[in-house]
């Protein structure tokens, strides 16, 4: 079976999305999805926070209406399909110490990681892809 190793460490929305379209695709093509997230994208995976982009407030707002417009599924809807999906999402622990968050803060299926595991991963995936 191939494997798709994705590293997140961007908190735009840009990132996260196109992370989320590689994992489902790969997902749909029978594929092992690993996805890490690292650094300020580790603030997107936490449950019950508002998700916060770094993108002006005025260009998120269109962004937003475009996506409505344009039927395209959002990131949210998109990272429940994809856990339902078994695509295997990890966060950096360090990046969720320097946030203050905790092991449970995180949505639930998402597990937490070191570089250890990211680069084990890695080395035995067929497509590693950073964002």
């Amino acid at each position: 079976m191939q494997k798709l190793v994705i590293l997140v460490s961007n908190n735009n929305l840009d990132a996260l999305y196109h992370a989320l379209t590689l994992a489902l695709s790969a997902r749909a093509l029978g594929w092992t999805v690993k996805v890490f997230i690292t650094s300020q994208a580790v603030g997107l995976f936490i449950r019950g926070s508002k998700k916060k982009f770094s993108m002006p407030f005025f260009a998120r707002l269109f962004l937003n209406w475009q996506m409505k417009r344009l039927k395209i599924t959002d990131a949210d809807k998109m990272l429940s399909e994809a856990l339902k999906e078994n695509v295997e999402f990890y966060v950096d622990e360090v990046g969720l110490k320097i946030i203050g968050a905790s092991k449970e803060d995180l949505i639930e299926g998402v597990k937490l990681s070191g570089s250890i595991t990211f680069l084990t991963e890695a080395r035995e995936a067929d497509v590693v892809i950073s964002l």
